[in-house]
């Protein structure tokens, strides 16, 4: 006889997650609460239902009536980093109070919690999600803060003492082979910016000169054999001439990518609105349609923030020439940690398995021949928004436009990127 077959049932994964024994929140690229562990609404004295699908730090804001009060700050700083590097983020314990219901006084707990957040991919690479995993601390913090040492007071604690211990000593241990791993990647960095100083010098200087007699040369043979040649050798000639004039326009971008890295910002309040505009009318004309959505102002520096549109523009203008009713959208919305801007277009688009090279330098995802350019824009791009501490992405699809998206931190006074 053959046997029983026991069928197989796939398991409640949000059950699974929601009743597991650890503090957790999963939230998506936006910052919004998307899933949240019994034991961290049980910890922070919150319910399932009166914080999802909301903002972060409107559910958890700093205490009011500390003015030292940090949490936000840092706690934003380290999802930033896991969004911009894709790698997990381990944060010193930080002071951050929660906030009492009303039916338990209202008002603010104090509480210390050692976080890590990390990154959450799908199947195609793209960061997804943010996983916030905490570890309450306070009562470690307070031993730790009074001097607590009498055997008879700690006895009760001391299980749970030795293990704060242990994980806070790895916890270290992994901060400072973070420091250790951050001091070499800074002495890395001052050996190729030493380097690139030195390529730059040489690009301005020992690459311009051939350049020009190249253009010069091919100029004065098409004039000076003009009736002995043929049409085709025009035609090479006209070839040798414009190549020349975009390796001077590459070189040239090249000059102002590096000069990115070491200029140092001077940031002021924007007038978004007002730069963009300003933007489109130094454009050339566009048959297509443009709507102006409202843009909300922020703090950068202005000539910087300038190249990001035009560059952004320019793309969009381009792209979409094609199109047989061209239109571009620019619109912005706003959270309580940062401002996003979009530039959306109808044109050629991209295909999104490409997309991590969509910001790297020389990268094109269409020939020269349809759509010219040297493939070093985006990458200005990205290196501005990054020295404003913001974050920069896209999306497309082939044939059905493309979406550029970069977002700034709100309210940032900026002197963090200026001493950066």
């Amino acid at each position: 006889m053959e046997a029983e077959r026991i069928p197989l049932f796939a398991p409640d994964f949000r059950a699974l997650f929601e009743t597991c024994p650890g503090l957790y929140l999963i939230l998506d690229t936006d910052l919004r609460i998307v899933a949240v562990s019994n034991a961290y609404l049980a910890a922070t004295m919150t319910r399932r239902e009166a914080i999802l699908g909301r903002l972060l730090f409107d559910v958890f804001p700093d205490n009011p009536d500390d003015p030292t009060a940090d949490g936000t700050r840092n706690l934003l700083a380290s999802l930033q980093r896991v969004m911009q590097t894709g790698a997990a983020d381990t944060m010193p314990i930080q002071k951050y109070d929660i906030r009492r219901p009303d039916d338990q006084g209202g008002g603010f707990e104090v509480r210390y919690w050692s976080p890590v957040n990390s990154p959450v991919f799908d199947d195609a690479g793209r960061l997804r999600h943010l996983l916030h995993c905490v570890t309450d601390v306070t009562e470690f913090v307070r031993l730790q803060e009074a001097g607590l040492r009498h055997e008879a007071s700690a006895a009760s604690l001391r299980h749970q003492n030795d293990q704060l211990a242990i994980e806070i000593f790895h916890r270290a241990q992994d901060i400072a082979r973070a420091n250790h791993q951050l001091h070499r990647l800074n002495e890395e960095l001052a050996a190729s910016n030493s380097e690139l100083e030195s390529f730059t010098y040489s690009v301005s200087h020992d690459l311009r000169a051939p350049l020009r007699a190249i253009d010069g040369f091919a100029r004065m043979l098409s004039e000076r054999a003009a009736d002995r040649l043929d049409a085709e050798d025009h035609r090479l000639l006209e070839v040798v001439r414009k190549s020349s004039k975009t390796m001077g326009q590459l070189i040239d971008d090249l000059l102002h990518l590096s000069r990115l890295g070491r200029a140092p910002l001077q940031k002021h309040s924007i007038d978004m609105q007002a730069l963009v505009e300003e933007v489109w009318r130094e454009m050339p004309p566009f048959s297509g349609d443009i709507r102006f959505d409202a843009l909300p102002a922020t703090e950068g520096d202005r000539t910087l923030l300038r190249q990001v549109w035009i560059n952004l523009l320019s793309n969009a203008v381009k792209f979409s020439s094609k199109s047989e009713q061209p239109a571009i959208t620019v619109s912005a919305e706003s959270s309580a940690h940062e401002v996003r801007y979009q530039v959306r277009d109808n044109g050629a688009g991209f295909d999104s398995r490409y997309l991590a090279k969509l910001f790297n330098v020389f990268q094109r995802l269409h020939s020269a021949d349809e759509y010219p350019g040297t493939g070093v824009g985006l990458a200005i791009v990205a290196r501005v928004i990054s020295r404003h501490g913001g974050r920069v992405w896209a999306e497309g699809e082939p044939g059905k436009g493309a979406c550029f998206h970069f977002a700034l931190p709100a309210g940032q006074t900026g002197k963090e990127a200026e001493h950066e």
